[in-house]
């Protein structure tokens, strides 16, 4: 089984309670106990839709190819995602057989780009680094199914964090595919991925 991506867990909804009691009880300390709740609930929702629901494309998108499927998380609709915050466990993978598929995209550009170093850099930042780095490399699968379904398969974390494993595992997923399907952007049967964009 090849797997790309991360799978969503309870991180987020921890994290955004814990930034929100923090929060809360400083706003309690420093005025009274309806202030502290209303700023609680602010940093609340502040980190789990203002960063989190907004960054759940890029940083959710788990999928795994077996050797007659592809399982993958539907990251495109918001209440999908905003679910998938609240009850990680809730949704389950959508799937499709591998002898579905009409044509495989390959969209976005394995040179990776690196931070400036201008950008001023400390903890806080260190937080968000991941997020920054996959939202400007962004790298991807169009999959289109022989019904017209197009179904976006998402590889940036994995080609953040380990290019050669991806490159090596996405040439595994692509030469395992029927002879008939089209694939654009790849040299098939080498281990180079060339990408144009």
């Amino acid at each position: 089984m090849l797997k790309f991506g991360k799978r969503i867990t309870f991180r987020p909804l921890i994290i955004s309670l814990a930034f929100g009691i923090a929060f809360g009880m400083f706003g309690n300390e420093l005025a009274n106990p309806s202030i502290g709740f209303i700023t609680g609930v602010f940093f609340f929702l502040l980190i789990l839709l203002g960063y989190y629901w907004g960054t759940s494309k890029t940083l959710f998108n788990y999928w795994e190819v077996n050797q007659d499927t592809v399982n993958y998380r539907d990251n495109d609709n918001a209440s999908n995602r905003l679910l998938m915050l609240i009850f990680p466990t809730f949704l389950n993978l959508k799937t499709f057989s591998k002898k579905d598929i009409q044509s495989v995209s390959i969209n976005g550009n394995f040179n990776l780009k690196q931070m400036p170093f201008a950008l001023i850099y400390n903890a806080g930042l260190g937080m968000f680094s991941g997020a920054i780095s996959m939202t400007n490399n962004q790298v991807s699968l169009s999959v289109t199914l022989k019904n017209g379904q197009k179904i976006k398969l998402d590889i940036s974390r994995d080609i953040i964090y380990n290019k050669k494993e991806t490159i090596e595992k996405l040439n595994q997923f692509l030469d395992g595919l029927d002879s008939d399907v089209t694939i654009n952007n790849y040299s098939h049967g080498s281990n180079n991925v060339r990408l144009s964009f």
